[in-house]
């Protein structure tokens, strides 16, 4: 058996053809695995266990060994961590991939449109202009640690990848691994894209952090705002902290650094040594919830917290459904008793593609754009009397094509407003490409209600229909140059209230029956309509500002111990 080979490298510096080269001669290797492989490495760091043991047996090779989220994770450069593999894997080979570094720092931050850069600031807590020199740093201490590390070692490579080609790598790497086929590197018109992005790159990095010139008074007074409508319309405590509010419940203990679930079972989280939890790779189902406590561990360093990390909570709503006490969740019914709100981990984090912080194209002005009204979105929300939301049928028909959720899924709410409105004059209504769930859809011989299509022309009108996350489509809208008209059904997120019918957008009933007049108005009243424009995009912007959303979740996490009898 050849021995285990390990890229140790940064990101961006030819990573994936290294990967397709053990593919491509049916070398067994793993590839990121969206983080997969960094997350288990750390964990295995702070808990002392056996890193990547889980793909011992079968694999050969590992590349891109690296974790940057969306959400509030640690952002995890496993490839640093070479002399632990070093000592759980000897005999290994190491290869350090290299490349001009100014290229590497300009390739970084257009990564994934820019979305890569902005979450690592964000994490990091700096500008985006900072990152340049950070990096450069960080890869001049990098490069120097693995060469000192690994100096005169027979099973060390050591390759730039600007000056080497198909070739080279497989005369470096064959005395270990028998390699016939060679992937080709990328073409001339990849690499002459990759000079001409310069000015974008200085464009990022010219850009203020969010939150620079917020007034220290109206941050105050936002983030009081925001606390105030996170609190639950109706507060009654039953029992203690110690009692769990419902069976799917999660508590955070700042006090033991442990999240457990209703039954005191122990999660798969430890915290690591800058404070953020760390989530062991076997258990993705854990991720909300790791993002949630990391939230609250930067917000505060005591206390206990009842979390509901799903996407949306019944709790509180009924008797059917209680909340026993307070917990904290993303998504609440409007009036639910003991729910606090708290920003989702994926749609609301600082920093992410969609969500404030993030500039929106600019785009054509208001009398510039076409009177249409536009939608692209996913099938989403529920259907009478079943609370499974549309993504979670979609799941059930790829196991069974022909089961009760192929009856289920045309009765969401999405699905059906859809339909009714599918074909009318003056509507641009276009599902976002998705492979798996077209692919579903086909084998349960379903037609999606509208067609699939990228962005369309510039609309002067948005929809925001509602969904299994409630309003979060809106918010990214909300930041553009259309009017955005937003589907109410009862659901309420930590900025429902923020954002006022009128003011900053136009509301529709359940089903949008009321689409129609809506429409009306807004062509009739163009003044009102722009200025709601502008309004909605000032206050989207001051979301962005971290110290304005710290102020804010500290406002939250105080009101909770307060409730709990914490304080």
């Amino acid at each position: 058996m050849p021995p285990k080979f390990f890229q140790i490298g940064f990101n961006k510096c030819g990573t994936t053809f290294i990967a397709r080269l053990f593919d491509l001669n049916r070398i067994p290797a793993a590839h990121w695995l969206e983080g997969a492989l960094a997350d288990d490495i750390a964990h295995a760091k702070l808990s002392g266990s056996r890193p990547l043991a889980r793909w011992a047996d079968g694999i050969t090779a590992f590349t891109d060994m690296e974790s940057v989220r969306f959400l509030n994770m640690p952002v995890i450069e496993a490839f640093k961590d070479y002399a632990l593999l070093d000592a759980h894997y000897p005999g290994a080979v190491f290869l350090l991939n290299t490349r001009r570094v100014e290229d590497w720092i300009a390739s970084r931050y257009l990564h994934r449109g820019g979305a890569y850069a902005r979450s690592i600031a964000a994490a990091m807590d700096v500008p985006l202009g900072a990152l340049g020199d950070i990096w450069a740093a960080d890869w001049d201490a990098h490069l120097a640690g693995v060469r000192a590390h690994f100096a005169g070692r027979e099973r060390f490579i050591d390759i730039d990848i600007d000056e080497a080609a198909p070739e080279d790598y497989r005369t470096a790497l064959s005395p270990w691994y028998d390699l016939p086929h060679l992937p080709p590197l990328p073409g001339a018109g990849v690499r002459r894209a990759r000079r001409t992005t310069l000015p974008q790159v200085l464009a990022m990095m010219d850009e203020p952090q969010p939150g620079a010139e917020e007034d220290p008074d109206r941050r105050a007074q936002l983030a009081t705002r925001l606390a105030r409508l996170a609190a639950p319309a109706r507060l009654r405590q039953k029992g203690s902290i110690d009692r769990p509010p419902h069976g799917q419940a999660l508590c955070l203990d700042l006090e033991r650094d442990q999240l457990h679930g209703a039954d005191g079972t122990v999660m798969p989280l430890i915290r690591g040594p800058q404070g953020l939890f760390h989530l062991a790779a076997e258990r993705p189902g854990l991720l909300r919830a790791a993002a949630m406590a990391n939230d609250i561990a930067q917000v505060t360093g005591h206390g206990r917290y009842w979390l509901d990390p799903r996407p949306a909570t019944w709790a509180g709503s009924g008797p059917d459904d209680p909340a026993d006490g307070p917990l904290i969740a993303s998504l609440r019914r409007r009036g639910a008793r003991n729910v606090f709100l708290w920003p989702a981990p994926w749609r609301h984090r600082i920093g992410n593609a969609g969500f404030p912080g993030s500039p929106v194209a600019a785009g054509p002005e208001w009398d510039d754009r076409a009177d249409i009204l536009s939608w692209r979105g996913t099938l989403s929300g529920h259907a009478p009397d079943d609370r499974r939301p549309a993504e979670a049928l979609i799941t059930a028909l790829e196991r069974d094509p022909h089961g009760p959720a192929r009856a289920l899924l045309p009765r969401t709410g999405r699905w059906r407003v859809l339909s009714a409105l599918a074909g009318r004059a003056g509507m641009d209504l276009a599902l976002i490409p998705d492979a798996r769930r077209d692919g579903v859809l086909a084998r349960a011989g379903l037609t999606a209600p509208v067609p699939v299509a990228a962005a369309g022309t510039p609309a002067r009108f948005h929809l925001a229909l509602s969904g299994s996350e409630g309003d979060a489509d809106a918010l990214p809208l909300l930041g553009g140059q259309a009017l955005v008209l937003i589907e109410e059904d009862g659901w309420e997120g930590f900025v429902t209230g923020l954002f006022r019918a009128h003011r900053h957008y136009l509301p529709l009933a359940p089903g949008c029956t009321d689409l129609d007049r809506q429409l009306d108005w807004a062509r009739a009243h163009p003044q009102e309509c722009r200025q709601m424009v502008r309004q909605a995009r000032r206050l989207w912007a001051r979301l962005a500002d971290p110290a304005g959303r710290r102020l804010h979740l500290g406002q939250v996490l105080a009101d909770y111990r307060r409730a709990t009898g914490q304080d």
